[in-house]
């Protein structure tokens, strides 16, 4: 049985290397994402120590040609391409008032764009190559922060996640005719750690599985 390969972007700990562990364990094989390439070959290796198929791939998700790169590779590694978790994202904490406009750019960047370059460059692979395996899903990690529940002193951050709520929205409306479902999963900020990662990590793991 052919095994549905995996991108999961900002991977290299906490939520990201979470969500790459788990994918790993239900049988898909992952390329770790992430712009430290020591925490991607971390993170791979204990996969892979485990049993896992992963792959590490370092890149700057806000950086185009980078995106690209960490596509190439993947589907140089494993022919396919069947699965986007779009996790990497900062988060600047700042007031409005004293907040430097670099780190808003970089939050706008890395959170916004770079779910944009993800979603758009390998949403045009799955819709050449996936048609026969029912195109493929997509997957925006987001916060309950830009939607409701602001948090303190990141406006950035905010901002950010209520535009990736918007994208995640146009792009499940676009993408449908290929046959590429887009959802995006929404990590409550009020919980604690643990289990907001266990609900984050629930919901992607039946996205991918209720996938033809």
């Amino acid at each position: 049985m052919n095994q549905p390969v995996a991108i999961v972007t900002g991977a290299g700990r906490g939520l990201g290397a979470a969500v790459a562990r788990a994918l790993a364990s239900a049988g898909l094989r992952v390329a770790v994402n992430d712009i430290n390439p020591d925490r991607a070959t971390k993170i791979a290796a204990e996969i892979t120590a485990a049993g896992g198929q992963a792959l590490a791939v370092q890149g700057d998700v806000a950086n185009k040609f980078q995106c690209v790169k960490v596509i190439e590779a993947t589907r140089e590694a494993w022919g396919q391409l069947d699965v986007l978790v779009c996790n990497a994202a900062v988060t600047p904490t700042a007031t409005i008032l004293k907040m430097d406009e670099w780190d808003f750019q970089r939050c706008l960047e890395v959170n916004l764009k770079g779910t944009f370059f993800m979603s758009q460059l390998c949403g045009r692979v799955m819709a050449d190559e996936n048609q026969a395996r029912g195109g493929g899903v997509i997957l925006h990690i987001a916060s309950t922060a830009g939607v409701e529940h602001p948090l303190e002193g990141q406006a950035a951050f905010c901002a950010s996640q209520a535009a990736v709520v918007g994208f995640g929205r146009e792009c499940a409306r676009e993408y449908a005719a290929y046959g590429i479902r887009v959802q995006t999963i929404l990590r409550d900020e009020r919980q604690p750690a643990e289990q907001r990662t266990s609900h984050v990590v629930a919901g992607v793991l039946a996205a991918v599985h209720n996938s033809p």
